[in-house]
């Protein structure tokens, strides 16, 4: 693996770590939210979780590994 791909592996795990950070305060204030705000932080974790799964998946092709289903 060359140079440029474990970089970019890298910034790919960085952006998944960053986004896990954005969400989790939703994650945890939204227990004490009204029904309205709950709803609101499930559809910005599910969005969150999308994107996670996603870089994921660009970071398995980029090592070369096939996502198991």
């Amino acid at each position: 693996m060359d140079d440029d791909t474990r970089e970019l592996i890298a910034q790919l795990f960085t952006r998944v770590g960053m986004i896990m950070e954005d969400a989790s305060p939703v994650a945890l204030l939204a227990g004490s939210g009204d029904h309205g705000a709950q709803e609101e932080a499930a559809v910005a974790i599910e969005q969150a979780a999308e994107r996670i799964t996603a870089l994921a998946s660009a970071i398995r092709a980029l090592l070369g590994v096939q996502c198991r289903g």
